[in-house]
């Protein structure tokens, strides 16, 4: 199976799509799945973009992807621009991460059971995937750059003071790939982003920031998505041979 995380705009994507609850011990996921492609689609917000990126029930999201037996997942998200020359309308491959959470559950092994794990976050987003995705970005010939995602607590956007500091660091800002992507690697399931740079960050450019420029972007941006996602659906995988599939292996104390 494969899982696709994002909003509802790749809802259409599942002609045949059959909406289900997954609960597990974590709480309970709203999925879309289509048995016949093998795939599962979850929006991280809900459908009416009713949770904000803090309250969103990660472990729940995850783990129920690990219970529908979803080995693949790309990851949808919006982000702004930390670098002038990354514009937006283009797109960001993600190939490592910094966070900035603060009241996040962020792993499955908080040590109630007697495990504790240290996952290793050499490749937190997985190289064979992000090969697979920079491929169907270059075949459709979709501008892209790569760097590493700062991830924030929101709901509030940057102070520019903040953005100052990011910038040094990082290529985008964004809000929801973390947790995301280590607790993805806590299930050993392979996991990718795919960025939609929405905006420029606060004071990158001379401009205010709004919710409405973050919209407007991400819709025009749609098609070009839905076009990514359909190709990384229709994608021949094989067997994985990437690490992400045992890297609990050594992680445990």
């Amino acid at each position: 199976m494969i899982g696709i995380i994002g909003g509802t705009g790749i809802a259409g994507l599942l002609k045949n799509g059959e909406e289900k609850i997954v609960k597990n011990k974590y709480g309970e996921a709203k999925v879309l799945i289509d048995e016949n492609n093998g795939v599962v689609l979850l929006s991280r917000h809900g459908l009416n973009h009713s949770t904000p990126p803090h309250k969103i029930n990660y472990l729940a999201n995850m783990y129920a992807l690990k219970q529908l037996d979803v080995k693949r997942i790309l990851s949808l998200n919006a982000v702004g621009s930390l670098k002038v020359e990354i514009e937006p309308s283009s797109f960001l491959v993600a190939n490592d991460f910094i966070e900035f959470t603060k009241v996040r559950k962020s792993t499955f092994y908080e040590g109630e059971d007697g495990k504790v794990a240290h996952v290793n976050m050499l490749d937190p987003f997985c190289s064979d995937l992000r090969g697979i995705l920079k491929g169907i970005l270059d075949k459709r010939q979709y501008g892209y750059n790569e760097g590493t995602y700062v991830c924030t607590e929101g709901p509030r956007f940057e102070t520019i003071a903040e953005i100052n500091m990011y910038k040094h660091w990082g290529h985008v800002v964004g809000m929801t790939a973390y947790p995301e992507v280590s607790l993805a690697k806590e299930l050993e399931m392979c996991y990718c982003s795919l960025c939609n740079i929405s905006n420029y960050c606060s004071g990158i450019k001379d401009s205010d920031l709004t919710v409405d420029e973050v919209l407007d972007t991400v819709k025009s941006m749609e098609a070009k998505i839905v076009n990514v996602v359909d190709d990384f659906i229709n994608y021949k995988f094989g067997e994985r041979t990437c690490p992400c599939k045992d890297v609990m292996k050594n992680a445990f104390i």
